[in-house]
């Protein structure tokens, strides 16, 4: 019966416990095997389901038959004893309504017993006691709080290095506990779509704290409308919908690779994966191609090089309103695309440093292509256009779009048959002065001074003549005209 092992899980407490209210012999020599293992690390004569949860002792293996019989207690499915005990009066709504006087009390602490065997933790059969330790007979003393961590006790250590397991430095309020996002009674696995944190409808569980005001001022944030943000969001239309699952929700993009929902870090924490220093390869999990293109580009480049000037996903596209770039709403839609490029590069002080001209917004929206866009013309060229989305390069590196060697190939993709002399021509012009050669400038100034002279000359002509028609001839007439 020793001879088959398999190594013990997080829920071999569990498993212990509940043999032993169903009955199983606990007391040293009547489970072959395991007298230096059970009787050895616990006294001979306590009962596995009054051990100490916060004990790190840990049975080194159990039996392989044990876990048969465990299995098979589970899928007896069959309530034991003391749960039957406990519905007596928790399987009561009406009766749990006329001892605590209070609808909402009592509907937290109503079993119904065929939902509960629905659940994960009821399919396995397991009592009320495994979780509820220590409740006596009615009335109830205080109940301890449910220790979720002396099975789930990875899960315990996550939490509580996540920004939802550090209790307020204050208040000692803790952020969010277990049943926050699992309920109590109703635990389900995550791919169950009954779940509290089903992928389709978890954030409905983000939302209960992430949208109330009073919670999240209470831990210094303002922000409760990131949920409805989210859900407005091409990602979120997405999800809720079109029903993609493989839509990113909340704890794909807050929670660690792997592990997700139970270490979630602020934004600010460099182990958050929404952290600056993460973000672009959070986004490129999905977005692995564009990730590809941004890497090979100024912005990817400087990125990597640790240049915090450098914009990573989100200065363009926004956290969690991001848009299509169909969308008018969007940051990079045609409508706005240059005001969104231009939050830095209109940036005196950015421009400086980086060597770039000035005015790059203005030079355009002065431009024949800024003129048609700012008129509505959604399809005429715009940043993204002539310089690229993802893969900027600068007008110097022969891959980048405004190359010369590249200009021919970049205005023909909207004017086909461009020759060389057109496609020279410039498109961010601050002043004539800074970019016409001397005699450029020369012709230029001898047209505004023909043009002015003429214009005076034929102004004055015009007058002189009124003057005569007015002035003049009624004297000599000895009249006027009418």
């Amino acid at each position: 019966m020793g001879i088959f092992r398999v190594p013990v899980q997080p829920l071999e407490r569990t498993m212990m416990t509940e043999l032993f209210l169903r009955g199983f012999p606990w007391r040293s020599g009547r489970v072959s095997g395991q007298t230096s293992g059970c009787a050895g690390t616990h006294d001979a004569d306590a009962r596995p389901d009054r051990i100490d949860r916060g004990s790190t002792a840990r049975c080194n293996s159990v039996p392989l038959p044990l876990w048969g019989l465990v299995l098979g207690l589970a899928l007896a499915g069959a309530p034991s004893a003391e749960a039957q005990t406990c519905l007596t009066c928790h399987g009561s709504a009406d009766f749990l309504r006329s001892v605590t006087g209070d609808s909402a009390r009592a509907a937290r602490l109503t079993v119904d017993p065929e939902e509960f065997r629905s659940t994960v933790h009821g399919a396995m059969g397991f009592s009320c006691e495994l979780c509820h330790a220590g409740i006596g007979d009615f009335p109830h003393a205080a109940s301890p709080r449910v220790a979720c961590g002396g099975c789930h006790h990875r899960e315990k250590e996550q939490l509580g290095h996540s920004v939802h397991g550090q209790p307020h430095a204050l208040t000692g309020e803790e952020p969010a506990a277990c049943i926050d996002c699992h309920s109590d009674h109703h635990i389900r696995r995550p791919s169950d779509p009954q779940s509290t944190v089903y992928r389709l409808t978890v954030f409905e569980t983000c939302a209960v704290c992430h949208e109330d005001a009073d919670k999240m001022r209470r831990f210094g944030q303002e922000n409760v409308h990131t949920v409805a943000s989210y859900l407005n969001s091409v990602h979120g239309r997405g999800l809720i919908a079109k029903g993609l699952t493989v839509a990113p929700i909340c704890t794909d993009c807050h929670g660690k690779r792997g592990t997700g929902a139970h270490e979630i870090q602020i934004v600010p924490d460099s182990g958050s994966p929404m952290h600056r220093e993460h973000v672009v390869e959070t986004c490129g999990r999905c977005h692995a191609g564009i990730m590809a293109q941004y890497d090979r580009g100024l912005h990817g480049e400087q990125f990597r090089a640790g240049n915090l000037d450098s914009p990573t996903c989100i200065s363009c596209h926004a956290e969690h309103g991001i848009q299509a770039v169909a969308n008018p709403a969007s940051g990079v839609n045609p409508l706005h695309i240059s005001r969104t490029c231009t939050a830095c590069h209109d940036r005196e002080g950015f421009n400086t440093k980086y060597g770039i001209r000035a005015a790059r917004g203005n030079t355009f929206a002065r431009s024949f292509h800024g003129i048609a866009l700012g008129s509505g013309q959604l399809t005429v060229a715009n940043c993204e256009s002539c310089h690229g989305a993802h893969e900027i390069l600068p007008s110097s590196d022969p891959r980048s779009m405004i190359h010369a060697s590249n200009l021919v190939a970049t205005c023909g993709s909207c004017h086909p048959g461009i020759g060389k002399g057109v496609a020279q021509g410039r498109i961010h012009v601050a002043s004539f002065e800074e970019e016409q050669s001397l005699v450029g400038a020369a012709v230029r100034w001898f047209y505004i001074i023909v043009i002015g002279v003429t214009v005076v000359y034929a102004f004055g002509l015009i007058a002189l003549d009124q003057y005569r028609y007015r002035v003049v001839d009624p004297r000599r007439g000895g009249g006027s005209h009418a």
